[in-house]
């Protein structure tokens, strides 16, 4: 933040002396130019309010991955967080955190000396932003000139053509420069000035959408890049409601519009990618810019662009898991089940049956969707999501975290009431039957034991279903595991409850090791 100021400054002080000389900056002059120095004056002033805004985002993100870690411990599945969102690099159940980024090569430049940039000439800057992409220094002189234009005309230099396509090229060119990706940042926020220009351009182009939201998620170098791309987004979906010169508002809210957009390319990218949308979204919120039933509309509506890819329907389903355990916004819960979110994740879950890491996703984005909500769980029988998490389980027999989820989530069926287990199509005997199987192909994990036999208990509790339990050798299965699991405490309580229940007296695992 303090280079952009310096930079402005500097600037200012251009735009003053060719004020006081009646000259000219960039083509302007007299009037033209006095109203470009105050609106220099203003965008100073709103530096420290940018400055604020970046340091929410820094903090909520950190305040986010602890808050999510001590909720839900440390997933033992290799390669997650524990969302269940696979880390960078992990492979679970095929899918990678996003498309792999497509290596562009730079064209060669012209023969000859560099030729001087014309900075106050748009078609000159995009020419040498084309003609010298591969030079680092010819690249950041020519974005930063681009920011200055577009600051003076942002409908012009956004409406441009060959613009955005020249700025994403910059930056797949340069993807660790600081300087680049700042005054790429920078033009993409100077260009959302224009509403025009943020709906038609900036909101519909993918590649826009993924920079900023990959800008925003940057760890190294500068802040004052996230910060820039923040902006960017909050300028463009606030686009959506200011008015057009007749007064007549751009586009209904109760469409989908740039906040879709935003999610599907908040949900392409790592789960740091989804901690920095959650947190800009609640800021946008606070500030009014948005409300949670819009919030809602165009996340539910963004399920549809994120099932192209198992890693973005990975990430959509971890966002919505986000978004309905958050502590700041509890009304986005309740908006995201009247926007049929629910429907909408076991949509993506069908879409995905086959990727383990986006149907481990989705059990767990269901289960904070429905939470304690008594319409949650009217949606999730709607749509008959018990079954969702059937297919999950035959899908991935070998995935011992997707099966103990699963084993969780079909044994919560037992307390619902009769009317919602008929609408959902729940079959308690089919859910003790895959939980016996779960714990007889993953003996050596004590973790899905406690779950199993938890939920076992629950059965014989609730339903009194002794032979279900005992059939197919259920009872043998119990006494194995706890007597293979015997140094393990909640394995032996709640296995003795099951044996009790089921009849099984004076029986005691054996340290079979110690013999």
């Amino acid at each position: 933040m303090a280079d952009e100021h310096a930079e402005m400054q500097a600037e200012l002080k251009t735009v003053k002396k060719a004020l006081q000389s009646d000259g000219a900056y960039l083509g302007m002059k007299g009037e033209t130019l006095q109203r470009y120095f105050l609106q220099l004056n203003e965008k100073e002033n709103l530096l420290l309010k940018a400055n604020i805004s970046s340091k929410f985002l820094d903090e909520g993100a950190g305040l986010l991955q602890t808050s999510t870690a001590a909720a839900n411990g440390s997933s033992k599945h290799g390669g997650y967080t524990a969302a269940g969102v696979p880390v960078a690099g992990a492979g679970a159940g095929g899918a990678s955190c996003k498309p792999p980024m497509e290596v562009i090569k730079p064209r060669e430049p012209p023969a000859g000396a560099t030729r001087a940039l014309d900075r106050d000439n748009l078609e000159s800057v995009v020419s040498h932003l084309e003609d010298y992409e591969g030079s680092l220094l010819e690249t950041t002189k020519a974005l930063r000139a681009l920011s200055s234009l577009a600051y003076a005309d942002a409908g012009r230099v956004g409406s441009a053509p060959s613009v955005l396509p020249q700025v994403l090229r910059a930056l797949a060119i340069h993807p660790n420069d600081d300087g680049v990706q700042l005054a790429a940042m920078r033009a993409f926020c100077n260009m959302a000035y224009s509403p025009t220009v943020a709906l038609n351009s900036l909101a519909t182009d993918e590649g826009v959408l993924s920079a900023l939201v990959g800008a925003m998620a940057r760890t190294s170098g500068t802040k004052d890049i996230g910060a820039k791309a923040s902006e960017a987004i909050a300028r463009i979906v606030a686009a959506e409601a200011e008015p057009e010169a007749d007064g007549k508002a751009k586009s209904s809210s109760k469409q989908p519009g740039p906040l879709c957009g935003f999610f599907v390319a908040a949900s392409g990218g790592d789960a740091s990618w989804q901690g920095v949308a959650l947190q800009l979204v609640l800021q946008m919120i606070a500030n009014e810019v948005v409300v949670p039933e819009l919030v809602a509309r165009n996340f539910s509506a963004a399920a549809g662009g994120a099932q192209r890819w198992g890693s973005s329907s990975m990430g959509w389903l971890g966002l919505a898991k986000q978004f309905a355990s958050c502590p700041q916004c509890p009304e986005i819960a309740q908006a995201l089940i009247e926007a049929d979110t629910v429907a909408a994740a076991a949509g993506v879950m069908e879409a995905h049956v086959e990727d383990g890491s986006v149907q481990l996703a989705g059990i767990e984005g269901l289960s904070s969707l429905v939470g304690n909500r008594w319409a949650g769980l009217q949606a999730f029988a709607k749509v008959q999501g018990m079954k969702r998490i059937e297919a999950a389980m035959r899908a991935h027999p070998n995935d011992s975290v997707l099966q103990t989820e699963g084993v969780r989530a079909l044994a919560s069926g037992i307390q619902w009431p009769e009317e919602v287990q008929k609408t959902s199509a729940y079959n308690w005997e089919y859910s003790v039957e895959m939980t016996k199987t779960a714990m007889s192909q993953h003996g050596s994990n004590s973790e899905l034991q406690v779950a199993a036999l938890e939920a076992l208990a629950k059965y014989l509790d609730r339903l009194h279903c002794i032979a279900q339990v005992k059939a197919d050798g259920g009872e043998g299965l119990v006494k194995a595991m706890m007597t293979r699991h015997i140094g393990v405490a909640k394995v032996q309580s709640w296995g003795k409850a099951v044996l009790d229940a089921v009849g099984s007296t004076n029986w005691a695992p054996r340290n079979t090791a110690a013999a």
